[in-house]
């Protein structure tokens, strides 16, 4: 239940003597709980900026520069916040707050050095151990990272963060089992921890489930702040499903926010058009939505540190550009393994592309066919209007391109593992191009060798 402005009293929460992290955590939820809350908020930062730049004694300069730079991060302007900040370092709670901004502007090492000096008194602080361990994360040391959280076994087993941090790491090591487990686990310790719905979310978008990456997607708008990157995301699934009065609520809700945010104004304008025209499902996912989908940085995805620090070194940041580049040249880069390459392989999957795509089609031709163009053997299943839903189903048994597909019969896909609503759409997709699968009676020796080697 969120608390209303009458309840909050700003001028004893903000004051430089007593505030602590606890107080800046509860006014940063309380004044994303309520809109009155945080117009009382901004006035409040208002004041002590005037006031700020009035005071001529050096020690309330810097008791006004402290509560001026948390009000800056609070609301979300980091880049002021550690302008701010840096002038306070020497007090421990500056510090730690110089140390979030420097984490979320990228500049990990800062932001190290920052989180130790703010725990200098303190080496069990665990709050802090966790930005610690989630700044060696984002650098691209989850060994070191997950160390860190490794000292919090026996002490913080029943914590959400403690498990949250501990699935993340695994993640980025590639141990995606035993990262699901701890994510679980963070959820049934508080089911409203942001960072594990979100994570959850976006593993289940990324492995073709749609129906529970909503959900959880779902889960985590719903707290406040809201995760940007779930609202979009979860916009870009409710398209998919043909919701497009969702999908708009989703994205102009970002764009409330984060007016300039350029993904939410492309995707905006996509779902407005769907919502004005005779939509066709399977035509529409083809039309306006390529240069989108090409364009998306790679920095939009959740990837490993690793994966995503080796990609900018080899000068890879969009999607396109991974079209580009084969699986080969991948591997042969320092430090890249298959670990990094199932992932980016997953990620260009969802969105019906694969690694070399545009090389196979020529430099000069466009990524995405055209459902008259002439559908040749070769051809990814990706490219025929499947739902994501079914190309993974017919990617998990091996079925890449069409040619993969029209060797196969009804039969062998459902003894394969593969649904039969999705072999239904599948032979409804080779019918509009004028292919088919096998009849049973075709594929029958097949058949009977296959469960002879089984």
């Amino acid at each position: 239940m969120s608390t209303i402005v009458a309840d909050l009293d700003f001028d004893k929460l903000l004051e430089a003597e007593s505030i602590t992290r606890e107080t800046v955590t509860y006014i940063k939820d309380q004044v994303y709980s309520a809109i009155e809350n945080r117009e009382a908020f901004d006035k409040k930062a208002e004041a002590l900026k005037a006031e700020l730049s009035k005071t001529r004694d050096s020690a309330k300069q810097k008791d006004l520069t402290l509560l001026v730079g948390i009000c800056d991060w609070i609301a979300g302007r980091s880049k002021g916040a550690s302008d701010l900040l840096k002038e306070v370092k020497s007090r421990k709670i500056g510090a730690y707050y110089l140390g979030k901004c420097c984490q979320e502007t990228g500049d990990y090492k800062q932001a190290l050095e920052c989180f130790e000096r703010a725990m200098r008194t303190d080496a069990e602080d665990f709050e802090v151990s966790m930005d610690i361990a989630e700044t060696k994360r984002m650098a691209g040391d989850p060994d070191g990272a997950l160390g860190a959280v490794k000292r919090f076994s026996q002490t913080h087993d029943n914590n959400a963060e403690f498990h949250y941090q501990f699935a993340h790491c695994l993640d980025d090591l590639g141990m995606y089992s035993e990262a699901f487990s701890h994510y679980e686990r963070a959820l049934q310790i508080n089911p409203e921890h942001a960072g594990a719905l979100f994570r959850m979310a976006f593993n289940y978008d990324m492995d073709g489930d749609e129906d529970m990456a909503i959900e959880y997607y779902e889960r985590c708008v719903k707290l406040k702040p809201a995760y940007k990157n779930a609202v979009i995301n979860l916009g870009l699934l409710y398209e998919d499903k043909g919701e497009f009065d969702d999908a708009v609520y989703c994205y102009e809700s970002v764009l409330d926010a984060e007016p300039i945010n350029d993904r939410a104004s492309l995707f905006l304008k996509d779902a407005k058009e769907s919502l004005s025209m005779y939509y066709d499902e399977e035509v529409s996912k083809r039309q306006g939505k390529e240069s989108e989908v090409l364009n998306i940085p790679i920095s939009d995805f959740e990837l490993s540190v690793r994966s995503k620090n080796c990609l900018e070194r080899m000068n890879i940041h969009t999607l396109k550009d991974l079209t580009r580049i084969t699986e080969a040249d991948l591997l042969s880069f320092k430090n890249f393994g298959e670990t990094s390459l199932n992932e980016i392989k997953l990620v260009l999957a969802q969105k019906g592309l694969r690694l070399g795509q545009a090389l196979e089609n020529g430099e000069e031709s466009e990524i995405f066919a055209n459902e008259s163009d002439l559908v040749g053997e070769s051809t990814m299943t990706s490219d025929i209007g499947l739902s994501t839903r079914c190309k993974n189903a017919l990617w998990k048994i091996g079925i890449e391109t069409v040619d993969d597909l029209v060797k196969k019969t009804e039969n062998e896909l459902l003894q394969q593992g593969v649904k039969q609503n999705y072999i239904d759409e599948a032979k409804e997709c080779l019918a509009k191009l004028g292919r088919s699968l096998q009849t049973n009676e075709e594929g029958e020796l097949g058949q009977e060798e296959d469960g002879e080697e089984q």
